[in-house]
């Protein structure tokens, strides 16, 4: 006897076997990057102790005030991405925003290395 055929929509409500492996490789990686990005925005912040927070340029002043939200907003995606259901029908939205989410955190290094430079 054959086995019955399984249609598309019963497919999708399985259970992705992978579904923690996107959600933990991007908390892993944006863990990995903690240290070198607060060690470069803590030295670009101590190289803008001498022009101060009134008189230093907006070049300057902006990735530095916008750094901490952006490393936070990428560990948060990545941290949401842990919250989509567990079935195969989400895999390419969970897979989508740990990587925006890892992308966003891993853009502030080279925004603090300009700073530095």
């Amino acid at each position: 006897m054959p086995l019955p055929h399984a249609d598309s929509a019963s497919a999708l409500r399985r259970r992705d076997p992978w579904w923690w492996c996107p959600p933990l490789v991007a908390v892993g990686v944006i863990g990995g990057l903690f240290i070198p990005a607060f060690t470069l925005y803590a030295f670009a912040t101590m190289a803008t102790d001498s022009c101060g927070p009134d008189h230093c340029p907006a070049s300057v002043t902006i990735p530095l005030i916008s750094a901490p939200f952006l490393y936070l907003t990428g560990a948060g995606s990545a941290l949401l991405s842990f919250a989509f259901p567990w079935t195969v029908r989400w895999r390419k939205a969970r897979l989508s925003v740990a990587w925006v989410g890892t992308a966003a955190s891993a853009s502030v290094l080279p925004l603090l290395l300009f700073v530095m430079v």
